[in-house]
């Protein structure tokens, strides 16, 4: 099994609007119910999905307007994060013509301590959600004001 999942979106908006979207902890956690922002590395962010449950996010690292990192247990929805049940996900920018190209790039599935059926499951459901999620983000990122 790969332990690593790319996926790329060009955005027709600002790199300061892009930025600001993806360094958003947890944006990518469809929700309704507001989650306070906090950018500080290691400060966690709970997301509450009504339809997938609930994230902690971890803020791992930025360089500014290229690079966002964070951590989440993707597999494990409503546990708090531990040192085994995270997987590293970073986010990846870069002015390309008129656009800013957003990749994102998840790793850590092959180490997780659960089996290797629920690996494949959160693999492959994360690999077809990162497709959605980067759309939703170009909509966001484009929409006017």
């Amino acid at each position: 099994m790969s332990d690593r999942i790319e996926r790329s979106v060009l955005i027709e908006a600002p790199l300061d609007r892009v930025w600001d979207l993806v360094t958003e902890p947890g944006w990518w956690v469809p929700s309704q119910t507001p989650a306070p922002i906090d950018r500080t590395p290691g400060a966690i962010t709970v997301r509450e999905s009504e339809q997938w449950g609930r994230f902690p996010v971890q803020v791992v690292s930025f360089d500014p307007k290229t690079y966002a990192a964070f951590r989440w247990a993707s597999t494990s929805p409503g546990e708090d994060l531990t040192g085994d049940n995270t997987t590293l996900v970073e986010f990846h920018l870069a002015n390309e013509a008129d656009a800013v190209k957003v990749t994102v790039v998840e790793t850590g599935f092959a180490a997780l301590p659960i089996p290797e059926e629920a690996r494949r499951k959160g693999f492959d459901g994360n690999t077809q959600g990162w497709a959605e999620m980067l759309d939703s983000l170009r909509d966001r990122a484009q929409q006017p004001g």
